[in-house]
């Protein structure tokens, strides 16, 4: 049995584990204190990474893992590749609001929200990685996720009441500048100090 990570042949204290779990488990711990997440846990083979049936034994394991920072940034860069069109969407949308039959505005709630998710689940997954390496960037992350959260709050609110104009007020006044900003903040700050961070390392 072997067990390969990022390339190295792995040294364990005593015997070599014989069970992908017990060996998953080391890695995760060891890698983890040195700010590294495991991104691939290939079995004889086969990935296992997300699998909740690894095999009980194996003759060689490879781990490929990432530094957070790395990881961190790679989130980043997909979400915003996924938003890049989201702001012109946004702004579409809360023109047809006041100007569409509101049966038609709602029937597109799951669209809209559909839209959002990918920006709201961004903020939320940096969280952690803010609590955890205190950035200069935290506390402004820290206020434009509570914000982003509280505007949702209402927009959700005023679809389950029907109300066209609260919801066209709060995307327009709120929302949106929220969105804007947001983007900023990782185009001007975030990305540009993950850069930074991945190349120095």
């Amino acid at each position: 049995m072997s067990v390969i990570a990022d390339g190295e042949e792995v040294v364990f204290d005593g015997d070599v584990p014989t069970d992908p779990n017990h060996v998953y488990e080391l890695l995760m711990g060891a890698l983890s204190e040195n700010g590294r997440a495991v991104v691939k846990f290939i079995v004889d083979g086969e990935d296992a990474v997300g699998s909740e049936n690894l095999p009980s034994s194996y003759k060689k394991i490879e781990v490929h893992s990432l530094s957070h920072d790395e990881l961190t940034l790679r989130l980043i860069i997909e979400s915003m590749n996924h938003l890049s069109t989201a702001e012109k969407e946004f702004e579409a949308y809360i023109r047809n609001i006041l100007s569409v039959a509101w049966s038609e505005v709602f029937k597109r709630m799951n669209e809209f929200i559909n839209k959002v998710q990918p920006f709201a689940d961004l903020l939320d997954n940096l969280g952690p990685y803010a609590q955890t390496y205190n950035p200069p960037w935290k506390e402004a992350l820290e206020i434009v996720t509570k914000e982003q959260a509280d505007s949702l709050g209402v927009i959700l609110t005023a679809f389950q009441q029907g109300d066209p104009s609260s919801l066209s007020d709060e995307l327009s006044i709120h929302f949106l500048p929220i969105f804007k900003r947001a983007r900023k903040l990782f185009s001007e700050n975030i990305i540009p100090f993950l850069n930074e961070k991945v190349e120095t390392s």
